[in-house]
Formats: C-alpha cells, sequence, structure tokens
C-alpha cells in the first residue's frame, strides 16, 4: 500500500496533543507495511514548507499512492500552494481523507474574550473558506468525535478519536495510594480553578491527598498563592520520557476541564495517554469525555462543580473495590484503541476502493 501523507508539523517535538497524532499515525502506517511518502514542515515556516510541497509535487509526476490521508493544522491552511497540492491530487483520482482536527473559530464564546480583533476575524474567514474547499476537494473527511458532526455539513464523514501506544503500566501490579495526577494546560478554561479547589476541600477534611500538576513554566503564574499549599507539587515535564515517572507514581488521573459547548464534543489525546499508564480517572462530565470513560468503566465523572470533584476523587481514592475494577479496565481498554487501528481503519475506508472520486 503507497500513501501520501501530509502534515503541517516538523516531526520530533510531542509538546502537544496536536503533534502527537500525525507522528503516530505515520509510525502506525509504517508498522502496517505501508510504503509512506511524507510532507512535513510547519505553515509558519513559509519558504521551507513551499519546497516541500514542491517536492510531493514533482514526486506526483511520477508516482500514483493507493490514497492520500492528510493530518490538519491546528488552524487554517494559510498556503495557496498547500490547497493546489491537495485539489491536484483528488483531481488525479486519487481517494483524499482528511482529519479535520478543530472547529475553535466556530465557538468565540469559549475562545474570545471582549471585541474580535482583525486577525480572528481573517483566520475565522479563512477557516470558512477551507470548510468549502474540503468539500470540494476530498472524499472523506475524518472528525475526532460524533459530537462534532453537527457542526458541519460534510458530505462523507468518519470518525477517528485519539489512540494510545499500548500499556505501559499497571496500577493493579503496586500497593494503591492516595496521589493523583493533572497534566495539561492552566487556564479558567482547561478547569484549573474547579481543580485547585476541590484539592483545597480535599485536603481540608483531615486526609492526605498529594496533587502533582503537570504544565509548562508560564502555568506557575495561574498557580498564585496555590504554589505554597503543601499538598501540590507543580512539575514542568514533557515528552514520554519525563512524563513516564510521574505516571508511574501517580494512583488517579484528573481531567477538570470546564463544559461547554466546544469541550462537549472535543477529545483529549492526554486521556489516551493516562490509558496507556492503566489509571483510574475522574473526569468533568463533558459530552464526548463522560461517554469514554462510562464506556469502558474508567472511573467517575463529575459535575463542573469543585465540590462534586472532590467528592468523586474521595470516592475513588477510598473504595478499594471500585479503585481495583476500574484500574483493571484501563489495562484492558488500550485493546482496540491503539494508533495502529486508526490506521487499520483509514487504508479500510480509503484503500479498499470506497474512496473513488466523486462526481
Amino acid at each position: 500500500m503507497k500513501i501520501l501523507y501530509l502534515t503541517y508539523i516538523d516531526f520530533g517535538d510531542f509538546q502537544s496533543g496536536s503533534s502527537v497524532r500525525p507522528q503516530m499515525m505515520y509510525e502506525a502506517f509504517l508498522s502496517l507495511g505501508c510504503e509512506v511518502k511524507l510532507l512535513q514542515a510547519q505553515q509558519n515556516q513559509r519558504e521551507h514548507r513551499r519546497h516541500a510541497v514542491e517536492e510531493i509535487n514533482q514526486w506526483l509526476d511520477h508516482n500514483r499512492p493507493d490514497f492520500c490521508y492528510v493530518e490538519s493544522p491546528s488552524g487554517p491552511i494559510f498556503h495557496g500552494f498547500d490547497r493546489k497540492l491537495i485539489r491536484r491530487v483528488h483531481q488525479m483520482g486519487i481517494p483524499v481523507g482528511y482529519f479535520y482536527r478543530d472547529a475553535a473559530f466556530r465557538f468565540d464564546e469559549v475562545f474570545i474574550s471582549g471585541k474580535k480583533s482583525l486577525k480572528q476575524h481573517v483566520i475565522a474567514w479563512i477557516s470558512e473558506w477551507d470548510v468549502r474547499f474540503l468539500k470540494k476537494n476530498t472524499n472523506l473527511i475524518y472528525l475526532p468525535t460524533e459530537s462534532m458532526a453537527v457542526y458541519f455539513d460534510f458530505p462523507r464523514v468518519a470518525f477517528l478519536p485519539p489512540a494510545c501506544m499500548g500499556s505501559r503500566s499497571n496500577k493493579l501490579e503496586k500497593p494503591q495510594g492516595m496521589r493523583s495526577i493533572y497534566v495539561g494546560g492552566v487556564s479558567k478554561r482547561y478547569g484549573t480553578d474547579t481543580l485547585l479547589k476541590a484539592f483545597d476541600i480535599l485536603n481540608g477534611e483531615g486526609e492526605t491527598f498529594p496533587l502533582t500538576l503537570v504544565c509548562r513554566p508560564q502555568g506557575a503564574a495561574y498557580l498564585g498563592a496555590y504554589l505554597d499549599k503543601p499538598w501540590l507539587n507543580m512539575v514542568h515535564a514533557s515528552g514520554a520520557k519525563e512524563l513516564a515517572p510521574l505516571y508511574e507514581q501517580a494512583d488517579l488521573a484528573l481531567y477538570p476541564i470546564e463544559k461547554n459547548a466546544y469541550n462537549d464534543f472535543a477529545f483529549s489525546v492526554k486521556l489516551m495517554e493516562y490509558l496507556e499508564y492503566g489509571l483510574p480517572m475522574v473526569a468533568v462530565n463533558c459530552t464526548e469525555t463522560e461517554k469514554f470513560v462510562q464506556k469502558y468503566d474508567l472511573g467517575l465523572v463529575c459535575e463542573n462543580d469543585p465540590s462534586d470533584f472532590a467528592v468523586k476523587v474521595s470516592e475513588i481514592l477510598n473504595n478499594t473495590e471500585l479503585y481495583a475494577r476500574c484500574a483493571q479496565n484501563a489495562a484492558q481498554a488500550v485493546h482496540g484503541n491503539l494508533w495502529v487501528d486508526r490506521a487499520k481503519t483509514v487504508i479500510a475506508d480509503l484503500g479498499g476502493g470506497q474512496g473513488e472520486k466523486q462526481a
């Protein structure tokens, strides 16, 4: 199977979810024995990107892949030469599948406070242009969740939620402790207020509930006075090598993200990373997150409220039978949720004769 694989990142940086998925899918295609012609280059490095696209165009002069799979950029497609490449592939009759990862431009109430800037207007306009372009020049649009589909009218869609690399740890193999971990952004939208207030409640009731909070250095300013709390351990770490020992030390994973229309359909790669380490979870009841946790019985979901979050953390850590069941389910849930499973889905969809050019 020969695949043309278009991405909008430079491989090697695993500091964000948007960089994890393209690289994991690439490795999965290779592991399945596919021949992969890869385009990698960031949009903001215009000349580097232009040269990379031109090299792909020259390759297409003498090669015909079985299909083309595209991992979208974090925002809109900025350069005309990128659109021309996708259009050319589609016009050649090569099935094009495009993973459309984000829709932030349609949720001003979540991402924009105050008056919308000129730059934000331009990004929204280009993003809507992308939608129209993709309707005409792709055969299949992949979305991360079913809930996201209601915001678009693409003619043909399928769903590719994030995946994991496999089981790295099993919490049943060590004595259960009381340490929780959160890895991710720090802000109101990420649920930091809910998280910190919940642990203030937990640690004010006579028990000790340690929290390891892993964030980027700039996140420290948001934590403010909480930095002096004896139960909080703030760590700056990223990448599998740095995060592995922190996950190994943890007993419970947390996902406190604020419940809103956008987060209801979003699904974080971080949840799958938690799964790899066999961690039971407590998460706010955003729609797709709640579906995931309940489908595999991985832990407890709570309201977008510090008190309820605290109750659920205490409940799962103090109930050994509940904890053991969720830990066992987490260890088993990796099966069927691997990156190679997602790659097999794409190959079946686009390489199995189902992606013929539509009239």
